[in-house]
């Protein structure tokens, strides 16, 4: 008999018991996040950030005295409806800070409503990886599609992250995941998410680089990087802030990413440019 897998919001459970048992330092008093809320919004399986992130948030944010909750897709089964269903998404009305690493998941219409009342109000917003199709729906395969109740947004890339996202490299065959180059932007040396970071040089993410084209006039790159010589280069971090909008999107994500310490502190950077502004 072929053992069963577990479940991603099983997984998401053990792992967050395990890391509340490992424990971590308290919060500084003095910290200006004491008392801060951020919500991550999970459901993807290729990249394992239902496992990651709660990680990242109990080392990196706990210690800042900022609570961290977790709205998480009770299935990764694209056959189940529970693979649309989220776990305490309505924690979105008291939170400071939306953290979303989704892949074409589908909220119900009531829940994508709220997000978009998120985004629409100003409050900040950090997108991981396929964020950039977050909600997004396609033709192809089987559970790509809303079931009935709930809610696309397939067009989440270009109106809240101001970019097209076009899809992604290859691997690069007999190489490590990572294995492409990537470096600041002079233009975004002074930028306050850069200020904060804890690396100032080149650093190395994962090969299958996303690709975005139509970048808005608003969009401010901070990192980019590129393939291999000879392709162009990709924004791989990058801010926007138009209208009423407040936004930071990294396409980095991966699990051997979000192992490294320069990923770490970008994403940290922003969570405290979000909750600064």
């Amino acid at each position: 008999m072929t053992p069963m897998k577990p479940k991603p919001f099983l997984i998401y459970v053990i792992v967050t018991i395990s890391l509340t048992l490992a424990g971590c330092s308290a919060p500084s008093d003095s910290s200006p996040y004491n008392g801060k809320t951020a919500l991550f919004i999970l459901g993807e399986r290729e990249y394992g950030t239902p496992e990651s992130l709660p990680k990242f948030a109990k080392e990196h944010l706990d210690s800042l005295g900022i609570e961290s909750k977790f709205a998480v897709a009770q299935s990764d089964d694209r056959e189940s409806p529970l693979c649309h269903t989220f776990t305490d998404l309505e924690a979105i009305d008291s939170a400071d800070i939306l953290i979303i690493s989704t892949r074409r998941r589908f909220p119900t219409a009531t829940q994508l409503d709220s997000i978009r009342q998120w985004i629409e109000s100003g409050k900040p917003i950090i997108a991981v990886r396929t964020a950039s199709h977050a909600f997004g729906a396609r033709a192809k395969g089987t559970g790509y599609q809303p079931p009935n109740g709930h809610a696309s947004w397939n067009t989440f890339d270009v109106d809240v992250l101001g970019a097209k996202y076009e899809g992604h490299y290859p691997s690069k065959e007999g190489q490590p995941v990572l294995s492409v180059d990537g470096w600041i932007e002079e233009s975004a040396k002074e930028h306050a998410i850069v200020k904060g970071l804890s690396f100032e040089g080149p650093i190395t993410v994962g090969d299958k680089l996303y690709e975005y084209v139509d970048l808005q006039p608003d969009v401010n790159v901070l990192l980019s990087a590129r393939w291999k010589e000879g392709k162009p280069n990709q924004p791989i971090a990058w801010t926007l802030e138009q209208s009423s909008k407040r936004v930071f999107y990294m396409s980095p994500g991966g699990v051997e990413e979000m192992a490294t310490s320069e990923i770490q502190s970008l994403l940290l950077s922003a969570i405290k440019w979000g909750l600064d502004g």
